[in-house]
């Protein structure tokens, strides 16, 4: 029987890759076969990751390469795609995975700066990437595309107004993209993952009494963590997912679809002060 999920041969690209989702979403692609550039902004960081990946999955042959973009910089986003896309001589998979939240609180108390940079980091560099890898794709005979949302753009949350604003554009992007990209044979989708185990939801959630109305929320009564998210992005991007494109795939914990009733408290009450 075939392999559904086998990667073997393909190249792929992952931003955010040295933490949290990324880090999940990078080693398990290299785990199914595919070379990996690992992209974060510390160069240093990029490196040490994937010589671990090297070592862990390579077999004596590089199969991931470390390569640091700036996510505030979009005048980096083509030189970046250049090189990334001459690694290994294309792009089969690009997942748009690096995000930033740099503020948290009422959404009258944003501050504009910051609400730019949300619009720039975690919309505009994504679209340009996916324009930046397009040629490339479809030069390959197609490819698979993966914007990792949040359920936050889904579903209103009290003190993350700018962030889920970024990402509902992060699940349009997916779903227009898809219409546009499909006669390259690039299908282009989009997971939203609910409160995941990350470097930034850890220091949210530091507060137990926090994390604890965070589970309530919750019905299978845990947080993510960044192998769950990790297995719905190989799904998509293997030929098990082949029948998919411009699908919103929320992995919340059945959070956006499921009503836990009385349990469900609204997290500002807990965590009001957090601004």
């Amino acid at each position: 029987m075939s392999n559904l999920f086998d990667l073997a041969g393909k190249i792929a690209v992952v931003t955010g890759a040295t933490k949290g989702i990324g880090r999940g979403i990078a080693r398990e692609l290299a785990a199914k076969g595919a070379k990996v550039i690992v992209s974060s902004r510390k160069p240093d960081e990029c490196a040490a990751y994937a010589a671990e990946l090297n070592r862990e999955f390579g077999q004596g042959e590089e199969i991931a390469r470390g390569l640091a973009f700036d996510l505030d910089d979009l005048s980096g986003v083509d030189p970046f795609s250049k090189v990334a896309i001459a690694a290994w001589g294309g792009v089969d998979i690009l997942i748009c995975n690096a995000a930033v939240m740099p503020f948290i609180g009422p959404s009258v108390a944003t501050p504009p700066a910051l609400f730019d940079r949300l619009l720039v980091t975690n919309v505009h560099h994504n679209f340009r990437l996916c324009q930046a890898v397009r040629p490339s794709m479809a030069a390959r005979g197609g490819g698979s595309i993966v914007l990792i949302g949040s359920v936050t753009g889904q579903t209103p949350s009290p003190l993350t107004l700018a962030y889920g604003l970024s990402k509902a554009a992060i699940a349009h992007m997916a779903r227009s993209l898809a219409h546009e990209f499909v006669g390259d044979k690039i299908r282009v989708n989009c997971v939203a993952p609910g409160t995941t185990h990350s470097y930034t939801t850890d220091a949210t959630y530091a507060d137990p009494a926090v994390t604890q109305t965070a589970i309530d929320a919750i019905p299978l009564q845990r947080m993510g963590e960044p192998e769950d998210i990790a297995g719905a992005v190989i799904f998509l991007c293997s030929r098990a997912g082949s029948y998919m494109t411009g699908a919103v795939l929320p992995m919340d914990g059945g959070r956006a679809t499921i009503d836990v009733g009385p349990k469900m408290q609204p997290l500002a009450k807990v965590s009001g002060n957090i601004a």
